[in-house]
């Protein structure tokens, strides 16, 4: 099982608050490929019974919410597939991602 898990920057600093907005973006591109449950501010679809995807904030070290992108699959070609989507609809929107974790587990 593959597992990586990114998280999402502003590329300038007034889109740092702006939470809401980001996860309607992720929502949207999300929707193209699965069916995307939304629980408060969190996201989780899975475009397959192999891969699962996670959106999710959690207030950093600096007090400041963070969002996060984590996604699981026995796939690395999906990973990647799903990862390129996303990363390109934010930079689009003026964010970025960068890798916060990554691992690989047999099973």
């Amino acid at each position: 099982m593959f597992e990586v898990e990114y998280t999402v920057l502003p590329s300038e600093p007034s889109l740092a608050f702006k939470v809401q907005y980001l996860i309607e973006i992720i929502e949207k591109e999300l929707s193209e490929v699965c069916k995307v449950v939304k629980v408060g501010a969190s996201l989780i679809c899975a475009p397959n019974e192999n891969v699962l995807v996670l959106v999710y904030t959690r207030f950093n070290e600096s007090r400041q919410l963070s969002a996060y992108l984590k996604l699981q699959s026995y796939n690395a070609i999906q990973i990647v597939e799903i990862i390129s989507k996303l990363s390109t609809a934010l930079r689009r929107n003026g964010y970025v991602i960068t890798l916060a974790t990554s691992s690989n587990t047999l099973l």
